[in-house]
Formats: C-alpha cells, sequence, structure tokens
C-alpha cells in the first residue's frame, strides 16, 4: 500500500521502575531530573515539565537503610487505596510496598494517571528552550511524579507533541527519556465492488479507480492516545467525501477487536460524516491499542472523469483534545486522503479506406456480461447511477464524425456488440474488447493510461442470395426472358408455316 503517515498529537507516557536498594544519599536540594526527547518528528521547545514529589526518601548515618515516607500531598491519595496490612505496619510501609510492586509499562502508566489527580503543589519546573532536553533543578532526594504542560505558545504542532508524566527518583540526577511517539490517522481503499461494504482489510490504497454505481471501500486506522491525567477526551473524525461519492451510512468502530459502533456518535451530513467515540468508551483500553474504522460509498455520476481532475479526492482527520488542564483546547491532524479515478473510452468506427462511419450501434456490457446503462449529453455517453442496466439503456451509437464516447468507467475490460451496423455495412461478427489499464506514482497520482482508445472498421458488400431476396428476382426475370424468347422463336414459326 503507498501510505502516507499522519502525524497527530499524542500524550505519551515514560515510566522507570523504582528501586529502593539503589538511591544513593545527597544533600538537599542538589537532585536534578533531566527530560530528553530523540524523536525528531516531536519538540520539547516551549514546553513546561513540573516534578510533583510522591515520596521523601531519608536515610540512616551509614547511608545503608532507606526510608521512604509518603510526601503530604499524596497522604490522601493512598489511604484512600484501603491497601493490606500485608504490605507493612504503617501507612508509608505499605504505600511503598504497593509501588514497589508494580511492574510493566503498562501497569506503571495506569498508576501514574491514578495518582496524576492528587497532585499538589509543584517541586520545581523548566521549560525546555530546545527540542531535545530540559532539566529540574533544587530537587531534594525523592520520587517524582514528572508532568508535561506542553507549550503555552507553540509554533507548530510538533511542539504540541509531547505530553508526559514520569515516574523517577532523583539519583541524585536522573534522566527521562521520553518515549514520545507519534500515533497516525490513515485512510485507505480496501476495494470496489457491487455491493456496499465495511469489512476490514490488512491492506489498502491510496488510489483506485471505479466505474459509476459501483461502492468503494474505506479504512481508517488511528490508535487510543494516551489519556494519563485526562477526565475527559474529545476524539472525533471527520471524512469529507468529494460530490462522486454517496455514503452507504454502514460506519463500524472497532478498537482492538471490540466492535463499539454503538456506542459512538455517526452523523452523516451529505458528503461529510463524523464519528465521535465517547471518554468513557476509549478510556477502557490501553494507549496505542488499534482503533479501525470502516466504511464504503457508492460512486455517483456527478464523479470527475480523468484528466479533467486529478482524482476524486476524499480526506479524514481528527480532532483532539491535547490539554490536559483546559479540555476545550482541541488540535486536528493533517487531513489523510485518498483519491477515486474514472476513466473515458474513445472508439471511432471507419471502413476499410478510413471514412469515418456514423450511426453504427453498439451495446456495453462489462467483462462478466453485464449491462452498462448510460445517458447522452453534449456528445457524450456517461454511466448512469440511476436507469435500469438493460440492453436498450446500454446502446450507445456513432456520431457524424463516428465518435462513441463512455465516460465514468474503471480500470477493466469491456465489450462492445454491435448491433446495427451502417447502410450497406456488414454487422460485426465478434464484440470489440477493450480494456483499460492506468499507472500510478507512489503519491497515488495517475501517469498514464492505455488501451481506452479504439478504431473499429465496417467493410461494405452485398449479401448472397436467398429466399425472397435479391436472388430470386434475378432468377425470376431470367425466367421471363427465356419465355418471352419461346414466345418469338414459336410466332416467327408460325409465320413461316403461314406463308
Amino acid at each position: 500500500m503507498r501510505k502516507t503517515a499522519k502525524t497527530i498529537l499524542a500524550a505519551v507516557l515514560t515510566l522507570l521502575v523504582l528501586s529502593a536498594m539503589l538511591v544513593p544519599a545527597m544533600a538537599a536540594g542538589t537532585g536534578t531530573i533531566t527530560i530528553t526527547n530523540s524523536n525528531e518528528a516531536v519538540s520539547m521547545n516551549g514546553h513546561t515539565y513540573k516534578a510533583y514529589k510522591i515520596f521523601d526518601v531519608t536515610y540512616n548515618a551509614e547511608k545503608t537503610v532507606y526510608d521512604y515516607k509518603i510526601a503530604p500531598a499524596f497522604v490522601s491519595y493512598f489511604e484512600g487505596l484501603s491497601l493490606s496490612d500485608d504490605l507493612g505496619e504503617d501507612l508509608d510501609a505499605k504505600a511503598y510496598s504497593y509501588v514497589s510492586a508494580i511492574s510493566g509499562d503498562e501497569a506503571l502508566q495506569a498508576f501514574a494517571k491514578d495518582i496524576y489527580g492528587s497532585r499538589g503543589d509543584a517541586a520545581g519546573s523548566v521549560t525546555a528552550d530546545n527540542a531535545n532536553s530540559a532539566t529540574i533543578t533544587g530537587l531534594d532526594n525523592g520520587y517524582y511524579l514528572v508532568y508535561d504542560e506542553g507549550s503555552a505558545t507553540p509554533g507548530n504542532n510538533a511542539e504540541k507533541a509531547i505530553a508526559n508524566i514520569a515516574l523517577t527518583t532523583t539519583d541524585p540526577d536522573a534522566t527521562i527519556v521520553l518515549k514520545a511517539s507519534v500515533p497516525t490517522i490513515d485512510k485507505k481503499i480496501t476495494g470496489v465492488g457491487d455491493s456496499a461494504t465495511n469489512t476490514a482489510s490488512a491492506t489498502g490504497e491510496d488510489a483506485v479507480s471505479a466505474t459509476i454505481n459501483q461502492h468503494v471501500g474505506f479504512q481508517i486506522d488511528s490508535n487510543v492516545p494516551d489519556l494519563t491525567g485526562y477526565t475527559n477526551y474529545t476524539y472525533k473524525v471527520s471524512d469529507t467525501m468529494s460530490d462522486a461519492l454517496i455514503p452507504d451510512e454502514n460506519a463500524k468502530v472497532t478498537i482492538g477487536t471490540d466492535d463499539v459502533t454503538s456506542s459512538c456518535e455517526i452523523v452523516y451530513s451529505g458528503q461529510t460524516m463524523t464519528i465521535t467515540v465517547p471518554f468513557a468508551i476509549i478510556k477502557n483500553y490501553a494507549k496505542d491499542t488499534p482503533i479501525t474504522i470502516t466504511y464504503s460509498a457508492r460512486v455517483s455520476a456527478d464523479a470527475k472523469i480523468y484528466p479533467d481532475a486529478t482524482g476524486n479526492s476524499n480526506e479524514a482527520e481528527l480532532e483532539y483534545s491535547n490539554n490536559v488542564d483546559d479540555l476545550t483546547i482541541k488540535e486536528t491532524t493533517p487531513p489523510s486522503e485518498v483519491h477515486i479515478y474514472l476513466f473515458s473510452i474513445d472508439v471511432t468506427k471507419v471502413n476499410d479506406k478510413d471514412e469515418k462511419l456514423p450511426g453504427a450501434k453498439f451495446v456495453l456490457k462489462d467483462n462478466n456480461g453485464n449491462f452498462i446503462p448510460v445517458t447522452l449529453s453534449s456528445g457524450r455517453y456517461k454511466v448512469s447511477d440511476t436507469l435500469a442496466a438493460t440492453e436498450a439503456n446500454a446502446t450507445v451509437i456513432s456520431d457524424s464524425n463516428g465518435k462513441i464516447y463512455i465516460d465514468g468507467l474503471g480500470e477493466g475490460t469491456y465489450t462492445l456488440t454491435e448491433i446495427e451496423a451502417p447502410a450497406t455495412y456488414n454487422l460485426l461478427t465478434d464484440p470489440v474488447e477493450i480494456t483499460i489499464t492506468a499507472t500510478y506514482d507512489t503519491n497515488g497520482n495517475v501517469t498514464s493510461v492505455s488501451g481506452n482508445t479504439k478504431t473499429v472498421v465496417n467493410k461494405a458488400g452485398g449479401l448472397l442470395p436467398s429466399t425472397g431476396g435479391m436472388g430470386t428476382v434475378i432468377f425470376t426475370v431470367g425466367g421471363i426472358v427465356v419465355m418471352l424468347a419461346a414466345v418469338i422463336v414459336l410466332v416467327i414459326k408460325r409465320r413461316k408455316v403461314t406463308a
């Protein structure tokens, strides 16, 4: 598939596991947390990072025993967990045991997301002045929640594209490497057929061809964003189709393997379809779980014909939340675009002297022998999206220049069967076969079309004699002449006898 990745903003969670026995002593207020970014697709520039202490760390004189004490702002959080007495003698011990037992990135993400709402005042902060690093200084020894507030005045989408909560321990100098993934929204075409479909596909195209009245299947792929810190979240996909398409209104939404269509808000308005996945649904899935939207649309007679347009373009984009503290702030991804092309047949009817022949009647069929109905306007035929597929509706006639133009066909093989030849010309005994083939570049643009032009030759010639035809007339005339000759001979003989 010719895929073009589309960048969207996503909250990304980077978590480091706490190891109590490896935390060395340090002087108060001398610890640092350095945040780094190695993803060129996003920038830290202008982002403000804040560190919130979850645990204070103390140690004995020999620096061999470490003790973790819950920071005041998070005491109520741990109290609300109703931790088991098996975890320790007091709340601090229970909290330490509880956090120490958390393992795996997904579990740590869930913990950071849960505890985020209990944060108090920040212990330190820094605003990055470059794309790749920033350091929070002046921190006491402890275990911290590090939160990215984003950029107050971002210069571009990339500068909004990192929003992290991280857990780390000043060590005394801790480093957080942002796992700044950039989820994508990607629209592709899954196929062309004679009926509506919303079946998902592992493959797809950025550009295809189709015939008027056929159905084109589409698929939009995205991922569950990082919802860390959000109490609500906007996730709305808008798909805008060209006038070439009439939505089949059969959208299906899947998260992972779950069909969540009935829980989504789907609105069709003219050529636009919007799908909103509620926060109550999307929050139940882990970050990066695939979100798949499938649907189809019928190609209408309003479709543009190549090369008058570079393809009937259709695009989708995603509107999403991008600020935990202000849910009214949203961002929209760049559109993901696909193209549908329709082509023409150009037939010239001539005799064996290359003279143009008007009035030749043909019937148009597809490769399966089905009639393709057409309408005539301004000297050109166009595939109809309303007429029945009958022989009469599929009949085309060469004009005064011997030309037949038929617009609105996709790639493939078609036949023109002659049902009436021009006067004095023989009817073709075999159908005329025409195969349309197009080539595309890596961006889905058509670079050439072949096979769609054809010259059809009719030969002149009288019919052989047949019963009731000209042959009978000839033989009848010949018989009369013979009879007249016999009469004349008889008359002459009689005159001689009389004389």
